[in-house]
């Protein structure tokens, strides 16, 4: 069932323990990222831009979140940003993501980024595809780029071009 009311909102700091939350369940899953603990509020924003950060709610309740991390701090860089989205796992299947990521797809290009770039796990084929859906392709694979609990992962690399660019 796809939910049709689903708000979207820039993030504001009091939503980070829900941020937080939902970012916990995707560490549980093992596939989501290299990290294994939620960060501090600091720690988790000084990794992300601080635009086009926005959170989701359906039923008024947080269900997802997104955000842009810079590419490099290197100036010919500035126009290309990594994607970062996780959905309460009660919600995954029922179009969140999809608006969500659609929403920050086209808020970035209303601030002038010319590429999104999401790394995925390879055994995340719900994000791959997603991604996939709305225009990302996949232009390669990391092999054994880092390592979670120990064990060496791959990441598969995707990116989007803007239709401005």
């Amino acid at each position: 069932m796809v939910l049709n009311d689903v708000i979207i909102r820039p993030f504001e700091h009091g939503d980070f323990f829900r941020v937080s939350e939902i970012y916990k369940a995707g560490l549980d899953t093992g596939i989501a990222t290299f990290e294994t603990q939620v960060p501090s509020y600091d720690d988790w924003d000084s990794r992300f831009l601080k635009i086009c950060r926005y959170v989701a709610f359906a039923k008024n309740t947080m269900v997802g979140w997104a955000a842009l991390s810079p590419r490099s701090k290197r100036e010919c860089y500035r126009g290309v940003a990594e994607t970062t989205i996780y959905i309460d796992p009660v919600f995954h299947g029922k179009g969140v993501g999809k608006k969500l990521l659609q929403h920050l797809i086209d808020e970035s290009e209303k601030a002038g980024f010319w590429t999104l770039t999401a790394h995925i796990f390879p055994e995340n084929t719900a994000s791959i595809n997603l991604h996939e859906k709305l225009g990302f392709t996949i232009v390669g694979q990391h092999q054994r780029i880092a390592q979670r609990n120990g064990k060496w992962h791959d990441n598969v690399v995707l990116e989007k071009r803007s239709k401005n660019s």
